[in-house]
Order: C-alpha cells, then structure tokens, then sequence
C-alpha cells in the first residue's frame, strides 16, 4: 500500500508503474477543507484546478459569512475563483435575484477580479443564458473544479455544462477542459470541523482587501476609519 502521502485526488498527475502507483506529480494548485483542529494541512478536494467555481444555491437570505469562507478557500487554492449563483429559477421575481446577485458582487471584492454568473439549468428559463457565459469563463483545455455547499446544484450544473450525466469526479467538457466535481463542502458554515481552514483563508483576503483600500487609487494612501 503506497504511503498516505502518495493517494492522488481527482485533477492529480501520477507517475505508474504498470498497476504500481510510484508518484504523485507536485501540485500547482489545490483546493483544501479542514478535517479538525489539529489538522494543520486540511484535506485536498482537487488538485491543479485553473479556475474554481463556487456554487451557492439562490436564496433571498444569503448570509455573507458563508460566501466569504468558500470564496476564500477558493482563492486560497492558487487558481480563478468564479462565484455561482446556482437555481435561480426559485427567484420569485427579477428584482429579488438582481439584489442578491448585486450582493454577491460587492462579497466578491474581496477577491478583485471574481466574476459573479446567474445560472439555472431549468430548460427554457431565462436563467439558462447564464451558462453560455460559464462556458467563455471555461476556455479551452481549462480544469475547473466545482466546490459547495451539498443541496447547491454542483452536479445539475456539472451536467449542463457537460451535456451530459456525469456520475464521475472528472468531467470530459465538449471541445476541450475539465470538471473536477467535488463532495459537498460545508466550509463555508461556521462550527464544521472545515470552519477553522476556511477562517484562515478569510482572515487572509480581509487582510488583503484592507490593504487594497488604504492604499487607494494610484497607490496614495488613506487613513483607516476612525484615524487609526
């Protein structure tokens, strides 16, 4: 049995030696959740991801501090993140969606450059037109991974964007690219065993985001509130 070092994950590249696994190739990027307190190194949900999708099911009482957590672990992994914001078909009407989609995009600031896309994979809704867009973030011979929370449609999404059931971890993209789907991930709630990890991560891009914000337009620097 080969050392606990050495168990790829879904986006890995291994060396083998007929059915031998011999090396697990150096990671350029991983997406990690913690697995306790004293796990200081989490657990790799997938590995060499270009872009991380983060997929949050449509609710009018989205709450920014599970937002903020899975866009930080997704940052954290050294590839894309993209902000999802999956079924919104269950919007009740466009000016609900509109505010919650404008609320995510002022979260995703945190992590500049973040886009945020409406999807629904209902045929014929309107939300529908989100997943063209998906696809130009997606460009060709890119791996994505797609990490959420469960209940939040990474695999009703995996399979529009595939066209196709998938039933897989990774996912062949037509004309080129991969989907590395992953387990539910509740790092984005506060008291999982994954919350620790997460708040790390946060505590990073708020630190960066405030960074950003003193120094201001044109690198001139501006005083933090209250004079500090």
């Amino acid at each position: 049995m080969p050392a606990r070092e050495l168990f790829p994950v879904v986006g890995d590249w291994a060396v083998l030696a007929g059915d031998d696994l011999i090396a697990v190739l150096p990671r350029a990027s991983a997406v990690r959740r913690g697995r306790g307190p004293d796990d200081v190194r989490g657990e790799v949900l997938a590995a060499n991801p270009d872009v991380v999708l983060v997929v949050l099911a449509f609710s009018p009482d989205l709450t920014p501090e599970p937002v903020e957590r899975m866009l930080a672990l997704a940052a954290a992994s050294g590839a894309d993140p993209v902000l999802v914001l999956s079924q919104v078909d269950l919007a009740p009407d466009g000016a609900v969606l509109r505010s919650v989609l404008a609320d995510l995009a002022v979260l995703a600031e945190n992590c500049p450059g973040t886009p945020v896309v409406g999807v629904s994979t209902v045929p014929g809704h309107p939300g529908e037109a989100g997943l063209p867009r998906l696809r130009r973030l997606l460009p060709v011979a890119t791996t994505a991974a797609v990490v959420g929370p469960p209940g939040s449609g990474k695999t009703a999404l995996v399979d529009a964007l595939a066209g196709t059931g998938s039933g897989s971890g990774l996912v062949l993209l037509p004309g080129g690219g991969v989907l590395l789907d992953t387990p539910g991930c509740a790092a984005g709630e506060p008291g999982t065993d994954a919350d620790w990890l997460a708040e790390r991560y946060l505590t990073r891009t708020r630190a960066a985001s405030r960074a950003r914000w003193r120094a201001g337009p044109r690198g001139g620097r501006r005083p933090l509130a209250g004079g500090a």
